[in-house]
């Protein structure tokens, strides 16, 4: 009796393995054409470019599923060269920084940022990473009125140029020339723009918050409700940032939330006027979202929660003016996103 459910379960596993080989695999090429030919234009080539690269880690068990189970030569090989393509396109994007190695005296200036989550992060936390990172220039969005009451208020003596207007607030060692309030695209979220002087040298700064793509609700008929993956909003909101910046004539850095990930056309038309600071000299896949999300959508009951963010959504840019020189994701806060730093060198 053993040896026959032992043989039943082999062979439905067998079976699994082969539906789970050759769905992926033309869930896959799929995935690729339309998003060669339509990029973003379709909703759910966007949400699966979301969770890219994680998606493509099952390619890694194709050839061991062609070899031992499917024993098909043809479906080995092809999965095995995917895997290398993967393997390079991995190690190209992913983990060969190429950070500015300047030996002059020229000095960094050292940028966080942080979407603290609202409520969520306590000023006492928000205080204490600060000082322990000793930034330069601080951006922060989702910010509270408790927070610009007392967490601005301890940091005065280390930053006494200021702005804090809810949602969004910049704190600097250096002075502040001035500053406004942006609302891009004339969307309700809300932006800075500031310029500081950093060595006597002005530079233009600004603190972004881009509305982020969610889940609507559409009713079809009477009585049927699909969900729909919405972000149409936030395009025209990081094309207006694109024009503004292609404006600026100082050194500009904008750093915040962009509620985008590096494989959206966003990024692209970002990345067509700055350059991305972890992408340049970080090291790895550098997520920063949804670290601490309850999972109480699965498992009403559970305290389940995900406490490994599955995407990058917090950005550091600059201008041709600078170099990068460091850049890494800092150590959770009580914030559903993880705080940002890098370390940038103006170039002469």
């Amino acid at each position: 009796m053993k040896y026959v459910l032992a043989e039943i379960v082999k062979k439905g596993l067998k079976e699994f393995a082969k539906i789970f080989a050759y769905s992926y695999s033309g869930f896959i090429i799929c995935y690729f054409i339309l998003k060669l030919i339509f990029w973003d234009r379709i909703g759910i080539i966007a949400l699966i470019s979301t969770f890219i690269p994680l998606i493509l880690f099952p390619t890694f068990l194709l050839p061991i599923i062609g070899v031992s189970i499917l024993k098909k030569r043809w479906f080995t090989i092809i999965s095995a060269i995917a895997c290398i393509l993967l393997i390079s396109w991995l190690h190209i994007k992913y983990f060969s920084p190429k950070p500015i190695n300047l030996t002059n005296s020229q000095p960094p200036i050292k940028i966080l940022s942080h979407n603290v989550g609202w409520n969520a992060t306590q000023s006492p936390t928000l205080v204490k990473l600060i000082q322990k990172q000793k930034p330069d220039i601080i951006f922060l969005q989702e910010i509270v009125r408790k927070h610009t009451e007392r967490a601005f208020t301890w940091l005065k003596a280390d930053y006494p140029y200021q702005i804090g207007t809810p949602p969004v607030g910049i704190l600097s060692k250096y002075p502040i020339v001035s500053s406004e309030i942006l609302h891009l695209a004339g969307h309700p979220e809300t932006q800075q723009r500031a310029i500081i002087k950093f060595n006597e040298q002005e530079v233009v700064i600004y603190n972004m918050q881009a509305t982020g793509p969610w889940f609507k609700r559409y009713r079809i008929g009477r009585f049927l409700k699909i969900p729909v993956y919405k972000y149409g909003k936030r395009s025209p909101e990081i094309k207006d940032l694109v024009q503004r910046v292609e404006r600026e004539t100082l050194p500009v850095i904008v750093a915040g939330d962009f509620n985008m990930t590096d494989e959206t056309q966003d990024y692209d038309r970002v990345q067509k006027v700055m350059q991305d600071s972890f992408r340049k000299s970080g090291f790895g896949l550098g997520f920063t979202w949804p670290h601490g999300w309850e999972l109480k959508f699965l498992v009403k009951s559970s305290n389940w929660r995900l406490n490994y963010p599955v995407c990058r959504i917090d950005y550091i840019w600059y201008s041709k003016h600078w170099g990068a020189k460091y850049s890494w994701v800092l150590e959770a806060t009580e914030s559903d996103h993880l705080p940002v730093a890098a370390e940038l060198i103006l170039l002469k």
